[in-house]
């Protein structure tokens, strides 16, 4: 068989990444997928930088096999964002929070199960990420185990339908004045459970996904605002690890299959 003097093949035109790519919130899956963070401009960019040590023994003259070791590992999405919202603001100035402008709504009653049905519109949408705290059938549950959000709209979305009848009650933070947002501590429950980006594949129905867990916007923040032109906020999303796993490097890529 001749070898080829060309990479493209018939399958090159349909393994293509292109555009800009889609960053959500909290996102799940298809039917279950957080918050669309929002129109951005000037692309995106995701970067996983892994330092590999090289411990090069005596009597080597080069890099040995085996004789390496990860050092650390640097995961961060850079959003740049056209489209600024109170949330989008106050989750670039990590550790930031609303000193007025937001309003508490508790124990509102969102639906009733039907064993079926896995979305539930709340009354209010521009919640406060991560402010819900949510019970069915009077039980707890919990975000990114049994549901997500998409807090922009106000919606809960659960991974698996609640059962008939049972009773689903929220209570959560929504903006609902002019918001004033002061900067504070960077404590636990200021980190995303995860943020990614979806991306399109030529020739794929589904998306390539590059998710992020444990997520904080940790670069500076800074608004460059010209004449006859819009503003871009850059926002960066740097992956951690978590305190009980210190193994597992805190991001995924998702190459679909179809």
């Amino acid at each position: 068989m001749a070898v080829q003097k060309s990479g493209v093949t018939t399958d090159s035109a349909d393994r293509l990444l292109i555009d800009a790519g889609a960053i959500y919130i909290n996102y799940k899956d298809a039917d279950s997928p957080g918050t669309l963070l929002g129109a951005t401009r000037g692309g995106n960019v995701v970067e996983i930088n892994r330092t590999i040590r090289d411990m090069q023994p005596d009597g080597s003259r080069g890099k040995v096999k085996g004789f390496r070791r990860i050092e650390s590992v640097d995961a961060k999405i850079t959003a740049r964002m056209l489209e600024l919202t109170a949330e989008g603001l106050k989750r670039a100035l990590a550790g930031a929070g609303y000193t007025s402008g937001t309003t508490e709504v508790e124990d509102e009653a969102v639906g009733t199960g039907n064993g079926t049905l896995k979305t539930f519109a709340l009354d209010h949408g521009k919640v406060v990420e991560q402010s819900e705290s949510v019970t069915v059938g009077g039980a707890a549950k919990v975000r990114g185990t049994d549901y997500t959000v998409d807090y922009d709209n106000g919606v809960l979305q659960f991974f698996v339908a609640p059962v008939n009848l049972s009773a689903i009650v929220c209570t959560y933070d929504y903006v609902s004045d002019d918001a004033v947002i002061e900067g504070g501590e960077v404590s636990d429950e200021v980190y995303l459970d995860n943020v990614a980006i979806l991306g399109t594949i030529t020739g794929m129905d589904n998306p390539v996904i590059v998710r992020l867990n444990n997520v904080l916007c940790d670069a500076g923040f800074s608004l460059s605002m010209s004449p006859k032109d819009e503003v871009v906020m850059e926002c960066v999303f740097s992956a951690h690890y978590s305190y009980t796993d210190l193994a597992s490097e805190p991001y995924s890529v998702e190459y679909p299959a179809s």
